[in-house]
């Protein structure tokens, strides 16, 4: 069971957006430092300084001895081009005694051509330190998203689709920089339990994870583990079914919250260990946050009346559930209401 909860948690880290990388001093929310360039292989010279309001800036490292940092050229140059009235990107390198000398650089970057459509440089040593080394990050290729404030929104590999979705969302003005920085925080405090998770620190994990669920009530990682370890390991099931009344009495009304909690507690593999009452409340409450529920909320409310035995109820709201999913998400809704209604006809066959 030890190893369950440490991959799950670890599954997280490896999957977020914004992965903790280490000790830090500089993360999401502290001002991009300025570059610092010898030379400028393609494109004009960027100012952060001066050029900072005009765009978005995108600061790339990598090195020609990469392979990852190969595979991300093309995906860069496709963002600068997708982007290229808010964007600017930048790849920088420095020179090293691995082969990544200035020659091979330039050599690199005209046999790219095309392909290589965005503005690189040749770092004296200075940004690469001011960037990586702060971060307290060790592998490339990497990349630091700035808004037009200067301020760091993101960082991770370009090879993450979520580079993607962050610039998109940075160019609308929707990305929300208080957000990230409260998902960076809960990143590096579940890497901190990964590690007490490996020694069966129990109590203190259990801790942990309910200190996150403060800062982040709808961590489903958090929830899991929680629920997990409790059931599994501590056999604490009144402590944890204390902490999901006072979730459901603090949050009720966070359709998003509730949601999650919900299916974390219809999910409980162990049928005995199952709070049928308290999934049956967090599921209405989802429900009931909204004046018009989204598919994947009607969807959990059924699941939890079909685990107390309530059929045509399940049933009835699981057809609701297709009927509002969007065409991506209607297969998988129809799915569970082809599974109740094969259920109701083996009821009324078996009675």
């Amino acid at each position: 069971m030890k190893s369950k909860i440490v991959l799950l948690i670890a599954a997280a880290m490896l999957f977020s957006a914004t992965a903790a990388c280490g000790q830090t001093s500089l993360d999401i929310g502290d001002p991009g430092p300025l570059l610092s360039i010898v030379e400028w292989v393609k494109g004009r010279p960027i100012d952060l300084k001066r050029d900072v309001r005009k765009k978005i800036h995108v600061v790339e490292f990598w090195a020609v001895w990469c392979p990852p940092c190969k595979m991300s050229v093309p995906l860069l140059t496709q963002l600068q081009k997708k982007y290229e009235k808010d964007v600017v990107i930048v790849g920088v390198t420095q020179p090293d005694t691995s082969g990544n000398t200035p020659s091979a650089i330039r050599k690199f970057v005209a046999d790219q051509g095309k392909n290589m459509e965005y503005t690189v440089a040749i770092d004296d040593g200075k940004t690469t330190r001011a960037y990586l080394g702060q971060a307290g990050v060790i592998a490339i290729p990497h990349c630091f998203v700035l808004n037009r404030d200067g301020r760091i929104v993101w960082q991770g590999s370009p090879l993450e689709p979520a580079l993607d979705d962050v610039l998109g969302r940075v160019v609308a003005g929707t990305f929300d920089i208080e957000a990230a920085k409260l998902d960076r925080e809960v990143q590096k405090r579940l890497g901190e339990l990964e590690l007490l998770l490996r020694y069966g620190q129990w109590g203190v994990v259990w801790e942990g994870l309910l200190e996150i669920l403060k800062l982040d009530p709808a961590n489903e990682v958090a929830m899991r583990a929680l629920v997990e370890i409790s059931v599994e390991e501590m056999k604490n099931t009144e402590a944890l079914r204390t902490w999901i009344r006072s979730h459901i009495k603090t949050h009720g009304s966070n359709g998003k919250v509730m949601g999650r909690l919900a299916y974390t507690l219809c999910g409980i593999c162990d049928v005995k260990n199952r709070f049928p009452d308290l999934a049956l409340d967090a599921a209405k409450a989802a429900y009931e946050a909204s004046r018009t529920p989204e598919a994947r909320s009607i969807t959990v409310y059924a699941r939890a009346l079909y685990q107390i035995g309530e059929l045509d109820r399940a049933i009835a709201l699981q057809q609701d559930a297709v009927a509002v999913a969007d065409a991506e998400e209607r297969g998988e809704f129809k799915g569970y209401l082809d599974y109740y209604r094969k259920c109701k006809k083996l009821q009324g066959t078996h009675r």
